[in-house]
């Protein structure tokens, strides 16, 4: 199964030093111009660098890493406003596309400059959606307010397909006639039952692997008594919602204006659930709250902050340490992240202070 924006993301945060890391921020939009160009400059940069590396086999390994990227990059549909995250080592071969907008940027070093990519990944919400029926089944990676199609995994695919086979010959059987037309009959509903059972179980499996590997929340769409079906058995493994009634033909817009709703009432309950707490919670400074969160915590933490709010690395780590970004906002938030806690942003003077931890 095809891993989402954000783990591919953190996957090349924490892979280390190179001998040659070639990063880019490419600005993409509906006109493929000024892509055109700019690939042209990523070429051109990472040729100048690689001209000069001593090792001929690494270098090599590198152009051919980054000619895959490129290619893929190319060979993408358009996905509307955003920028392209290229990153390339002699073992790494990424291109992103990323819902958020940064300069044209490109770098060659020894590490990967993809921090700012998960910082903003960490700061919206990444969904696992499928909208599935006996009919069929898509699914969507949503991040943010936004909506990508996800390839099916084979598995699904074939479970599909021996349902729809299944279910021709048990709608295609003879409604009445003798003993051998109703064996038929039988076997057939049979069949079909038990196709219906493996697509389910298929699509659950799926779902799962997105709770628990990709550790993200999962929005069920579609058939109403499928969907349920779906969700039976993963209590416990990790946030299921289900909309129902979402027809199978529903167009990428619709499924994104329903996740769009879907995540608003979320963060509704989550700050009509711990709001009220905050009015008798003690004041807690950045420094305090950071320190918290390098411990091990009893439960998942929410951070509430005041939209628009910021606050210098070095006020959180101190002038001597060093931070792969300026704002200490980036590293409260992905602590929280990374500990399965939310984030809560909230208009400014609703707060009692900026920043406020509460631990449920």
């Amino acid at each position: 199964m095809e891993p989402l924006r954000i783990n591919r993301v953190r996957r090349l945060v924490t892979a280390g030093t190179a001998t040659l890391a070639l990063t880019a921020y490419l600005p993409a939009s509906s006109d493929a111009s000024p892509l055109a160009e700019a690939l042209q400059k990523v070429r051109e940069k990472a040729e100048k660098a690689l001209a000069k590396h001593p090792d001929r086999r690494e270098a090599e390994n590198v152009r051919t890493n980054l000619e895959y990227a490129l290619n893929r990059l190319m060979e993408s549909p358009s996905l509307g406003e955003g920028t392209w995250l290229v990153a390339v080592t002699t073992q790494e071969s990424e291109a992103i596309f990323l819902p958020f907008q940064w300069k044209e940027e490109i770098t060659i070093g020894k590490t990967l400059k993809v921090h700012p990519a998960l910082y903003a990944l960490y700061r919206t919400r990444t969904v696992f959606v499928c909208l599935a029926s006996e009919n069929s089944a898509r699914w969507f990676e949503g991040v943010g307010d936004r909506v990508f199609p996800l390839p099916l995994a084979e598995s699904v695919r074939e479970a599909l397909a021996h349902l729809q086979k299944a279910r021709h010959y048990f709608q295609s059987g003879p409604t009445e006639g003798g003993r051998f037309e109703e064996m038929f009959s039988e076997m057939a509903r049979a069949a079909y039952n038990v196709a219906l059972v493996k697509y389910i179980e298929t699509l659950r499996a799926a779902v799962a692997h997105y709770l628990e590997l990709e550790k993200v929340p999962v929005l069920l769409m579609g058939d109403e008594r499928l969907i349920e079906e779906v969700s039976r058995g993963l209590e416990g493994r990790g946030p299921v919602s289900r909309i129902g009634g979402i027809p199978e033909t529903a167009s990428p817009e619709i499924i994104q204006h329903h996740l769009v709703q879907h995540l608003h009432h979320q963060a509704r309950v989550l700050e009509q659930m711990y709001y009220p707490f905050l009015q008798y919670s003690e004041a807690q400074t950045p420094q305090e709250i950071w320190q918290l969160l390098q411990d091990s915590l009893p439960s998942s933490p929410v951070l509430f902050v005041e939209e628009g709010y910021s606050l210098p690395v070095q006020e959180l780590l101190g002038r001597k340490q060093q931070a792969s970004t300026s704002d200490g906002l980036d590293l409260l938030i992905a602590s929280v992240r990374e500990k399965g806690g939310e984030v809560l942003f909230l208009p400014p003077g609703k707060l009692p202070s900026p920043l406020m931890l509460l631990l449920p």
